[in-house]
């Protein structure tokens, strides 16, 4: 039988690229390079000499795959080039390190298509590809030393040299060009510089340069030789400008990262001194060492043509200067967010005064009329007015991203940044921007420290809640203008004919209608997420009532289960003159009836609580239960007396034959033979009479005295009558008003009593509620001191007696003539 051959994806994948032309290639390579994926066991066998060391006879076609790819990256058709591409790279991803140690021809290949006039497709993916492959390297110190380290300033080399975009003959001056490749650029410099900062240390420049006019752009010069940057691009190269300080020299990373980051303070004060020149500010540095007075001549139009102290380009105009300003806010941002090659130290304070600043500034409205200067002109003031949102929405961006960065440690500034949170707020609060950015830093602060802000936040805090609940809710307008109800006209006319009308429209009445609210969804998301932590951080009565309500009618109409959650198990504190809080827990029930939360606040499971017994050992919650009812009998709701059932001891099972024995003072129970010891109690015991049904009827006169002695005085007998055949014999037993406590390990433990010759009265139990006479001469018993005394007493004392009964059998006359 032949043996059946084995199928293997790398053969279909070797045969199409031979038999594929090189134009068709760049369609084919798109759905080889997943079956590549697929075969990284293959890939990642160890081979020698062109043989697996299995002897599999994958390694043949793994062999001649390498050898197809090395070709397509060295033919003259761009298409083959492009399709050698992405091939190498799925290959190297699925193959790991044995597929890696091998490449070094590849790397080489692919750096020198970067010079070559390929399409930006084809040098986009060599670039994601050599990445690709230097950061797989970086985690083998060998491969780091034969491919990374001698490819890597090539790599480098080969980038920068993308970003210088030829001049046109017309445009002799465009120094700002962008390169399309700029933004795959900046990714693979971010990412590779932190793994190799030997290697970029003498590109530092070069990457200064490359950055500075991207970090902070100005899209309102545009036309002036500078293209718009995009948002992605500018977030990358902020990355890279705050990464270079790792390259700086040995052991001062730390220091060239400070230096980076005052000049950027620096660099945002002074232009806030170009920005906000048309106005007289009320703000005061707090660390006493910035002067923002300005001696300089105003000029008709702002401007700064010489950014110091970074190199940045020139800009003019209100609008380029807020852009400009605006910028570097995101700038300080990303060094906040990013990580440093060493312990590095924050200035704090000098942040927060710049941040201060920044939300001084107020638009006129509201009852607030900054100063302005009257030598500068209305349109540079309203052009202020107009991009202020913006700046103060950065730098609230700051402040959340140094609570975030230091943590705990930003208790101390809290209430400062809340306190200038809350007064920007006031006149801000209209922008749907500024309140996303409010309703995520109030959150952020309630999260961490809610418990112990001042309560002087509470009334400016009121604004922002107020605000809350009105973005969440939906808006409520009038179907009809001015909320009145539109009748028909029912004038006669000039020609005297009164034309027919519809009898409904008498009816229409104004009516209000629900509209769909055009607040965005970042802002509602916001506000959705701040509403239950005002709840659970802020103490109860920091929210007047008023608000208090509207957060719950809030939270209730858009269904925000955290915030009805959060309502619940933090309830209003009492007013003066309630009795009782209300509460919003029928409504969660009904709204989430299938929530966990919900249903352990309507049924909590409570674990088993375990008491400390006499002996010191520990005793379950059933058996204290058990012993709980044995000391505390059930009072019936009809006349308020003790029901107590004859012979039941601290356990719930009460056996059949036990016997209630009473004598002086206590109350032992006991089986035939056997009396069981009883500790003393100070419960008083019910006395009862067998009734003719032979259930127990609870005495209705009981008085309890609270004091020992008063008990003992107190003590009484109960008479029992019981019948037995035709004859009838009363049995007196003394029965104690102080009733003992059975001890869970004495009940276990049933001492035999010494029987006496004596014939005593013995009362058993054959149930609950039934009682008979046990006459037996051998179950006597004789008890001295501090033994139960047994005794009989044909004394009639009683003015109560019992009825004789005569117990017939059960048995019917016509059944017994039957039998006869």
């Amino acid at each position: 039988m032949a043996p059946q051959d084995t199928f293997n994806p790398l053969r279909v994948v070797t045969q199409r690229l031979s038999s594929t032309p090189s134009k068709q290639l760049p369609h084919v390579a798109r759905y080889l390079a997943p079956t590549i994926a697929q075969c990284g066991k293959d890939l990642a066998t160890p081979t020698k000499d062109g043989q697996a060391v299995g002897g599999s006879e994958s390694a043949v076609l793994v062999h001649k795959l390498k050898t197809q790819l090395s070709a397509l990256l060295q033919d003259k058709s761009p298409e083959a080039r492009y399709a050698a591409v992405i091939l190498m790279k799925a290959t190297v991803e699925a193959g790991g390190w044995i597929v890696l140690q091998g490449i070094g021809a590849w790397v080489r290949g692919l750096i020198g298509i970067l010079g070559k006039p390929d399409s930006l497709a084809t040098k986009q993916l060599c670039i994601i590809t050599l990445t690709r492959i230097f950061l797989l390297t970086h985690e083998h110190q060998s491969l780091v030393r034969e491919i990374t380290t001698p490819s890597l300033p090539g790599f480098i080399t080969a980038c920068l040299n993308l970003m210088k975009v030829p001049r046109s003959p017309e445009a002799t001056q465009d120094p700002y060009v962008q390169s399309p490749l700029l933004l795959v650029v900046l990714d693979a410099l971010s990412e590779l510089i932190a793994m190799h900062p030997t290697s970029f240390r003498p590109f530092v420049p070069q990457m200064q340069s490359l950055t500075h006019p991207l970090i902070a752009p100005i899209p309102s010069n545009f036309g002036n030789g500078i293209d718009p940057t995009s948002t992605s691009v500018s977030e990358s190269a902020r990355r890279l400008f705050v990464l270079l300080h790792v390259s700086g020299p040995k052991n001062s990373a730390g220091e060239e990262w400070a230096k980076s980051l005052d000049a950027l303070i620096v660099s945002v004060q002074r232009t806030i001194d170009k920005v906000f020149r048309s106005l007289i500010e009320d703000w005061t540095s707090s660390i006493g060492n910035y002067d923002n007075t300005s001696s300089h001549l105003v000029e008709n139009f702002v401007s700064d043509p010489k950014p110091t102290p970074l190199a940045l380009p020139a800009w003019t105009g209100i609008h380029a200067g807020i852009e400009r300003l605006d910028g570097l806010l995101h700038t300080l941002q990303a060094f906040l967010a990013s990580a440093t090659a060493a312990a590095v130290t924050l200035p704090v304070g000098r942040i927060l005064d710049l941040v201060d600043r920044v939300l001084s500034i107020f638009p006129p409205g509201n009852g607030r009329n900054p100063r302005a200067k009257p030598e500068i002109g209305r349109d540079e003031r309203e052009g202020l007015w107009v991009g202020l949102p913006r700046l103060q929405i950065s730098a609230i961006g700051v402040s959340s991203l140094i609570i975030s960065r230091i943590g705990h440690s930003s208790a101390a500034i809290a209430s400062t940044i809340m306190e200038q949170l809350l007064w920007a707020f006031e006149s801000q609060y209209g922008n749907d921007g500024f309140r996303r950015a409010a309703y995520g830093l109030v959150s952020q602060i309630l999260t961490a420290f809610g418990p112990s802000l001042p309560r002087t936040h509470a009334a400016s805090l009121s604004r922002c809640l107020m605000m809350c609940c009105e973005d969440l809710l939906p808006s409520v307008e009038p179907r009809l203008q001015g909320g009145q109800a539109s009748f028909p006209d029912t004038q006669r006319p000039s020609s005297g004919i009164i034309s027919s009308t519809n009898a409904d429209s008498y009816l229409k009445s104004a009516t209000n209608q629900v509209a769909l609210s055009s607040t965005p969804i970042s802002v509602l998301q916001a506000a959705h997420e701040l509403l239950p932590l005002t709840l659970t951080s802020l103490p109860n009565d920091y929210l007047p009532f008023s608000l208090r309500c509207q957060i719950d009618r809030t939270a209730i109409i858009t269904n925000n289960k955290k915030a009805m959650l959060a309502s619940v198990m933090n309830p209003t504190s009492k007013r003066k003159g309630q009795r009782q809080t209300s509460s919003i827990l029928p409504l969660i029930a009904r709204a989430h009836p299938e929530a966990l939360e919900v249903e352990a606040l309507l049924r909590p499971q409570m674990p088993p609580i375990r008491s400390s017994r006499s002996d010191g050992r520990e005793m379950e919650s059933d058996e204290g239960e058990d012993t709980y009812m044995h000391d505390h009998p059930k009072i019936r709701e009809s006349d308020g007396s003790h029901h107590d059932l004859i012979g039941t001891n601290g356990n719930a099972n009460v056996e059949k034959d036990i016997v209630a024995v009473g004598y002086s003072g206590e109350q032992v129970d006991a089986k035939p033979g056997a009396v069981e010891e009883s500790a003393p109690s100070t419960k008083p015991t019910g006395f009862s009479n067998v009734t003719a049904t032979g259930l127990l009827e609870p005495k209705s006169a009981f008085s309890y005295t609270p004091t020992k002695r008063g008990r003992e005085e107190d003590s009484d007998f109960d008479t029992i009558e019981n019948i037995e055949g035709n004859g009838t014999e009363q049995v007196a037993t003394g029965l104690a008003c102080k009733r003992s406590r059975v001890d869970p390990d004495k009940a276990r433990k049933k001492p035999p009593l010494d029987l006496a010759p004596a014939d005593p009265a013995i009362v058993g139990t054959g149930g609950p509620g039934q009682a008979f006479k046990n006459n037996s001469t051998s179950d006597s018993a004789a008890v001295s001191d501090g033994q139960p005394t047994l005794q009989q007493d044909d004394s009639d004392e009683s003015d109560f007696e019992m009825p004789t009964l005569i117990m017939d059998p059960d048995t019917d006359e016509e059944e017994e003539e039957e039998d006869d």
